[in-house]
């Protein structure tokens, strides 16, 4: 006789599974934090554009440039050696910083048109611009950092055998990991514009990178804000849910962490993967592009000559301040330009004669086919009263270089800030994927949710997550609420607990009839004794000094000596209809046990329709015969 066997729960529970989608969403850590890219003032007089941070027990605020370059985010030390080796008081490299003019310019060589003498004065804390070399560093790196003024600050002394992927590759070990408590300078006002409500935690404290004393910082051309898919002060910041998720999106007036605005962008965004940054020594870096197309526009709109023979790859990275090109793209721009070349440098070229008025436009079209105007305007001290027409005494800068100092290398072609502050450039760490599109030049630029009559509000939306948290009372208290693909996943793990119960119901009702069920017999006069049971008056009333010995077993119905009646309980009065005896039931009991009545010795039967027994154990149909003690009320 053959049987038919069920199959198992694990089984079908697998069955199940393959078939449906799994969908995995995670939830918002924390509402939106749109941060502004802007102005801060570093020293009198002097403003750096960045992301603006407060370091520390007594803050002390820093100008971050975001970067693609490091996992860490580096701190510049309040120190000298930012533009020269302490040491010696001379350099030993060929590029360093002097004063600029305005917070868009670039360093310039220090040995350019000064000789040793002027080293000499800028050792001596003086340049030839009568500034001081911490003015010199905070124009360049956007502000100090002196560790000894907050006591929340730590030092490992390590550098965990120069984990920094970046400095490991250019041999820089003078530097090692700190920590210290910060907070972006603009979170408070942020925070409270977006939600109304003030926040629930305002700083927390994070792992950094700050160079030794007397070191200098390792050819970093400013203070970077390391925003790579391993970035160590990102992750500090979701874990504490400050942040939404470790997703960003930036543009030339704002870094929005853990979401997008999605009226910053023009035109549909060009996906790219990040590459594998050890694979090729001459691209060292994360984003990847093949450049396809270079053309200069003097005017926007006259038509535009190109600049190159052929393709060429380069790096995408906005803490590089500058354009990196090679060398023959280079030539031929100082050709189109028609005027004269003062000078060459790591991160910039310099041309005679005060700036122009009009601004030119560097096309650049990228694999994918995405088109990007770069505006590139004169910058500088001009040193001369004439202007507009490219003539006098003044200098023309145009942030075009030869790479090394600020970049990645002598051999490293990068599309730097100028190119990245025309498009939106986002990463989306659920995707694991940057995106790239033109930038709408209608987004507002200010921080506000409000809009003016010629701007585009701000729609700010999840990345990398889904749903903010709703923030629902004053003191800033986030509330969630499920995501859709929550709802969907819960709804999917519904129907298959409701089929997996479905299926292990039917198997324990199938087992139970052939199993369970068949150890219980029918309750017969013949299988099983049931005998009325006495009460016993123990623990009950008080009895008198000579009849002590008795009143443990006698019953208060009995007769025998002055013992009280148990209280009254609800099982009492439920089962006094089913009492019988001398006296009228209960009521001639009681008359004759206590008062000497009619009838001495009273006694009381219960009837068995209406008794209370003890199940035997093992089943009825192995019963004990013993009997149970019945319960007080």
């Amino acid at each position: 006789m053959s049987t038919c066997k069920m199959p198992s729960l694990t089984r079908i529970i697998s069955a199940i599974s393959a078939t449906l989608p799994v969908i995995i969403a995670e939830k918002c850590a924390a509402p939106p934090l749109n941060l502004p890219y802007r102005n801060v003032s570093t020293a009198p007089g002097l403003l750096h554009s960045g992301i603006p941070i407060d370091f520390g027990s007594t803050w002390q605020t820093v100008a971050f440039t975001p970067s693609l370059q490091l996992d860490n985010t580096f701190v510049p030390r309040f120190t000298n050696t930012c533009i020269y080796d302490d040491a010696s008081h001379a350099l030993n490299i060929t590029n360093r910083v002097t004063r600029v003019s305005g917070h868009n310019a670039y360093p310039e060589k220090l040995h350019e048109n000064r000789g040793e003498a002027s080293i000499a004065t800028m050792a001596s804390n003086t340049s030839r611009t009568n500034t001081n070399w911490w003015i010199e560093c905070g124009d360049v790196y956007g502000g100090g950092y002196e560790p000894s003024l907050s006591y929340t600050f730590r030092d490992t002394r390590t550098n965990n055998n120069n984990q920094e992927w970046w400095f490991k590759t250019r041999k820089y070990s003078g530097w090692s990991f700190i920590t210290d408590t910060f907070t972006f300078s603009d979170y408070l006002s942020v925070y409270t514009t977006t939600n109304a409500a003030l926040p629930a935690k305002r700083n927390t404290t994070g792992t950094f990178i700050l160079s030794n004393e007397k070191a200098q910082f390792g050819d970093l051309g400013a203070s970077l804000l390391g925003l790579t898919p391993d970035s160590t002060l990102l992750k500090q910041l979701h874990d504490d849910k400050i942040i939404p998720s470790t997703s960003w999106t930036l543009t030339n007036s704002s870094l929005c962490l853990g979401c997008t605005n999605s009226a910053s962008s023009k035109g549909d965004f060009l996906t790219v993967k990040p590459s594998d940054r050890t694979s090729d020594p001459k691209l060292p870096c994360l984003l990847q592009t093949k450049v396809e197309a270079l053309n200069w526009h003097p005017r926007p709109s006259v038509e535009g000559v190109s600049l190159i023979q052929s393709t060429f790859s380069a790096c995408i990275d906005p803490g590089v301040q500058f354009l990196v090109f090679p060398n023959d793209v280079r030539s031929a721009f100082q050709k189109v330009l028609n005027r004269e070349v003062k000078g060459e440098h790591d991160d910039y070229l310099s041309f005679k004669g005060a700036p122009d008025d009009d601004a030119g436009l560097l096309t650049v079209r990228i694999a994918g086919g995405l088109e990007v105007n770069v505006t590139i305007a004169g910058v500088g001290k001009s040193g001369s009263s004439s202007s507009g027409s490219g003539g006098g005494e003044g200098e023309w800068r145009v942030p075009v270089g030869k790479g090394a100092w600020g970049a990645y290398g002598n051999e490293t072609w990068v599309l730097g800030k100028p190119f990245t502050d025309a498009i939106v450039l986002r990463w989306d760490a659920s995707k694991t994927e940057y995106g790239l599109a033109n930038l709408n030049p209608d987004i507002m630029t200010t921080t506000t949710s409000t809009a003016n009559s010629n701007k585009t509000k701000q729609d700010l939306e999840p990345l990398g997550c889904e749903d903010f948290p709703q923030v629902d009372n004053k003191f800033g208290s986030a509330t969630t609420t499920p995501g859709t693909g929550i709802i969907v996943g819960a709804t999917i793990g519904g129907v298959i607990a409701g089929i997996v119960l479905a299926m292990a119901g039917l198997f324990f009702f199938k087992r139970g009839v052939s199993g369970v069920k068949k150890k219980y017999e029918p309750l017969t006069d013949d299988n099983v004794s049931l005998r009325t049971i006495p009460y016993s008056s123990s623990g009950y009333g008080h009895h008198h000094h000579h009849h002590h010995h008795q009143a443990s077993n006698v019953s208060w119905t009995s007769g025998v000596g002055p013992v009280s009646p148990p209280p009254p309980s609800l099982r009492t009065s439920l089962a006094s209809s089913m009492y019988e005896g001398v006296g009228g039931g209960v009521g001639g009991g009681m008359s004759g046990g206590m008062s000497g009545g009619s009838g001495g010795k009273a006694t009381t039967e219960i009837s068995t329709e209406g008794a209370i027994y003890e199940a035997p154990e093992g089943g009825t149909a192995n019963p004990s015969k013993r009997l149970a003690a019945e319960a007080p009320g």
